[in-house]
């Protein structure tokens, strides 16, 4: 097993920068996952942990030994892509044996990794099978299976489950994850799913456009984002942003008005993070869906007159999706069934304990204020 280090590590092409000076240390043994969306780098990055794309600026250390300059072939690591990338005309055996045999690997040796890789994930009965004969799921663990024959220091997962449908998904997560807990080895998996992220991983890094946003563990980036980008990435559904200014500045914090309800402002005080804030100066404030709550008013929240525009009654739980006098949408996520239909006026509360809030002055960052 190895650690891993990112030293200012940059990537360009041409004129064109893609990865920002990202640092970024890996544990031994870690569960780290690269989230973000489509074109932010995420994959771009694990290539060049990887070895299969060259870093413009910065170093790579892998087992505290800079990789720069080595092979992918000589860094240890294993890979498992998004095609699965198995061979056809193979048998799983024969896919999981290829890359030890290309090693010239004692065959008595091959045939023990392999059929022990066989049995760890359930494939004993595959053996003789073409991939054309298995299913999704399957497939992918023969990948990964490929991956494990090799004894990698390092796991390289690049999206490898966007491929199958969503029941498949939610099996193999839960399959990787124990993969992890059984072989303790380092790994590093890149998604743009959040929610593969959040269930996932010991901690995340946030990308967006080839910069590190936030790392964290799941809890601390879903409880502190550091930014609008991250408390809107970092859930499902989405935070609410709610338009609105600060109204009055106490010794023990800020009151807020929102456009939404522009005569209410909080019967709470709403500690800040920094002490820059201002009287009127413009703000977002933030809520998840489930922290939205419905019914009386309750001690220290803010209330909100909402239009119900649809509701999705699943049973276990309802989403109310609404619009407020500002324009605004709201997404309440309200625990069972609710008797609400569309078009019916509601008041919400949006208890000031569960709210965000972001400087709404720089559209760009929207940096937390608390």
């Amino acid at each position: 097993m190895a650690g891993l280090q990112l030293k200012r590590v940059a990537k360009r092409y041409g004129a064109t920068t893609v990865i920002h000076g990202v640092d970024l240390e890996v544990k031994d043994g870690e569960f780290v996952v690269f989230v973000g969306p489509s074109g932010c780098g995420k994959s771009t990055l694990l290539r060049m942990i990887a070895g299969l794309e060259s870093a413009s600026d910065g170093d790579i250390v892998i087992d505290g030994n800079r990789a720069n300059d080595v092979s992918a072939a000589q860094r240890g690591l294993a890979m498992v892509f998004q095609s699965y990338a198995l061979y056809p005309h193979m048998t799983v055996y024969q896919n999981l044996a290829f890359g030890l045999e290309n090693l010239r690997t004692p065959r008595a040796t091959i045939d023990a990794k392999v059929r022990g890789a066989a049995k760890m994930l359930r494939l004993d009965a595959l053996l003789e099978r073409r991939p054309t004969q298995l299913s999704g799921g399957q497939r992918q663990r023969v990948a990964i299976g490929r991956a494990i024959v090799r004894d990698p220091t390092i796991f390289l997962f690049d999206e490898p489950l966007s491929n199958l449908d969503a029941e498949l998904r939610v099996q193999m997560r839960s399959e990787i994850t124990a993969l992890h807990a059984r072989l303790g080895t380092t790994m590093i998996y890149v998604t743009h799913d959040q929610v593969e992220a959040m269930t996932m991983a010991d901690r995340i890094v946030v990308l967006r456009a080839g910069s590190v946003e936030q790392i964290g563990t799941p809890l601390e980036l879903y409880n502190r984002p550091d930014n609008r980008f991250v408390a809107g990435f970092i859930g499902s559904p989405q935070m609410n942003f709610l338009s609105g200014r600060i109204a009055t500045i106490r010794d023990e914090g800020a009151r807020i008005a929102l456009d939404a309800a522009p005569h209410a402002a909080s019967d709470a005080a709403l500690p800040l993070r920094v002490s820059t804030a201002t009287v009127e100066q413009r703000v977002l404030l933030g809520i998840r869906p489930e922290h939205v709550m419905l019914g009386a008013a309750t001690p220290g929240s803010l209330r909100v007159a909402a239009t119900i525009d649809r509701v999705e009654q699943l049973g276990a739980a309802s989403f109310l999706y609404c619009t407020l006098s500002s324009g605004e949408r709201l997404t309440v996520h309200a625990s069972g069934q609710v008797a609400y239909t569309g078009g019916e006026q509601m008041t919400v509360n949006l208890p000031v304990s569960d709210t965000h809030l972001f400087d709404a002055t720089d559209a760009e960052t929207a940096v937390a204020l608390r």
